[in-house]
């Protein structure tokens, strides 16, 4: 089924039944295909002149997620020798509360750049961080807190920035298209740049990570000013007019834009569902994980509990890949975005729902293997699509509020569960099962809900885009 919105208006019918075609579609597309393009045309379906735009981006992701993962161990590193497990809980809170500060100023930057600059300016920032963190380290002083806050903000910002930068090109069809293809270069990235950080830890140590890091990013920053130039008419965003800001928003940033919108405040209470659901389902598999390890290898509780996380995460890793390049582009091509939408946070029921009736550790594995693959790759790339009909101020100041603060309250909620459960249950698990089930069903209708709005959105920013097609056509052809 085709999400392609149909040229309607009288001004395009009028040009393809007079015999005036060849300058309606000299206007719209080149019809050979590149061999990338052909290629790329397996997974999803691709427009001539797009592939080029889809290579920049896949590599502008890459090199962005390569730099985080190269410091992601560094950070790990320095504030486990410095401080200890202890003062990385408390690092995990002092994000929430610094990204009260750190959204209003960052939507300040977004009231104030020209269009494309955005990104530029908060990763060259991010990246003369990472050299000024580099000049500290040689020095000698201590950066585990400041350097595990930063690099946590880096990484959820730098995603956020990419994705608004990507939905900032496209119109409401094309990246409905072409973003399942996109993110292959997230995923992609995410594993080149933890197999680096981990073959190169030991010889360039946790200062030439920095730079390498540093290095990656600016490259990043050049191919974000390749993507651009490359998107074909036919397939960018046509510029919209910027409304006034609520007053507020000098102050609030990001939290005006959404709390002015119910659909954002459904993409942000989606965003808090998600996040607590995750946590929670890791304190169930990590309460479990250290009973079945103190069972099967007692005295190497430690080893046995590693090696089981390294295979877990490679599964889950593998997993989403595949369905990252073989599934999501044809799930939201074939469903559209609002079905793809339910189908991780329904998946996550059953799965929960199944641990409850069948309480076995096998069972769990399976059921996050696949939560968690989901989560990485349909869910993903179908949260990020949702703000493709937004504003410019939804796409950079409200995403963000939404993928930064919104994304630790719902760690932050998983916390104050497992404190109160706890106590409350005696230790007991099977409580915490049921929660989550509770959640994924109040997660599904959240997304039926966001999902319609979606709908109804896109459709509109169809027929505006048809209209101005219309508009353009009349006036460009003769005898009209």
């Amino acid at each position: 089924m085709s999400n392609e919105p149909p040229l309607r208006p009288a001004a395009v019918g009028r040009a393809l039944f007079s015999g005036r075609r060849a300058g309606v579609f000299a206007m719209n597309r080149s019809t050979t295909q590149s061999r990338f393009e052909s290629l790329l045309s397996i997974f999803t379906r691709v427009r001539a002149g797009e592939g080029r735009c889809i290579a920049a981006l896949c590599l502008q992701a890459f090199l962005l997620m390569v730099a985080y993962y190269l410091v992601r161990p560094v950070r790990e590193a320095l504030i486990l020798t410095e401080g200890g497990a202890e003062l990385r809980s408390y690092a995990v809170g002092v994000q929430a509360l610094l990204l009260l500060a750190v959204i209003p100023m960052y939507g300040w930057l977004v009231r104030h750049a020209a269009a494309g600059q955005v990104f530029r300016r908060v990763n060259a920032f991010f990246a003369v961080n990472l050299v000024i963190f580099f000049v500290l380290a040689q020095a000698g002083c201590r950066l585990g807190f400041a350097f595990f806050v930063w690099v946590s903000l880096f990484g959820v910002m730098a995603v956020a920035q990419f994705w608004a930068f990507a939905t900032e090109l496209f119109n409401v069809t094309s990246g409905q298209r072409l973003f399942g293809v996109i993110a292959i270069g997230v995923s992609a990235g995410a594993w080149a740049g933890s197999q680096l950080s981990a073959a190169c830890f030991e010889a360039l140590g946790a200062g030439g990570l920095m730079l390498a890091a540093a290095a990656v990013l600016s490259a990043s920053i050049w191919a974000s000013g390749r993507a651009r130039a490359l998107v074909p008419d036919g397939t960018r965003c046509e510029p919209r007019a910027a409304g006034s800001p609520p007053a507020s928003a000098r102050w609030l940033g990001g939290f005006a834009v959404i709390a002015q919108s119910r659909y954002l405040v459904g993409i942000a209470a989606l965003v808090v569902l998600l996040n607590w659901i995750t946590s929670t389902g890791d304190f169930v598999l990590s309460s479990w994980l250290v009973e079945h390890a103190g069972r099967e290898a007692p005295g190497s509780e430690t080893l046995y509990i590693g090696r089981f996380m390294g295979g877990f995460c490679a599964t889950v890793t593998l997993a989403a890949f595949a369905i990252q390049l073989l599934l999501v582009s044809r799930i939201i091509l074939l469903a559209g975005l609002a079905r793809a939408l339910l189908i991780t946070p329904l998946a996550f029921a059953a799965g929960y729902l199944a641990i409850g009736v069948i309480p076995a550790f096998l069972m769990l594995q399976s059921v996050l293997v696949i939560q968690r693959s989901l989560d990485y790759s349909l869910l993903n790339t179908a949260r990020h699509a949702l703000f493709l009909p937004g504003s410019r101020d939804a796409k950079y100041q409200a995403k963000t509020a939404i993928d930064t603060f919104f994304f630790r309250a719902g760690d932050l909620l998983s916390t104050l569960t497992v404190f109160v459960g706890l106590r409350m249950f005696d230790g007991g698990r099977q409580p915490f099962v049921w929660l989550v089930f509770t959640l994924s069903l109040t997660m599904a209708l959240v997304a039926w809900l966001v999902g319609r709005e979606y709908a109804r959105r896109r459709d509109e920013a169809q027929a505006s885009a048809a209209g101005g097609l219309a508009l353009r056509l009349g006036g460009a052809l003769p005898g009209q």
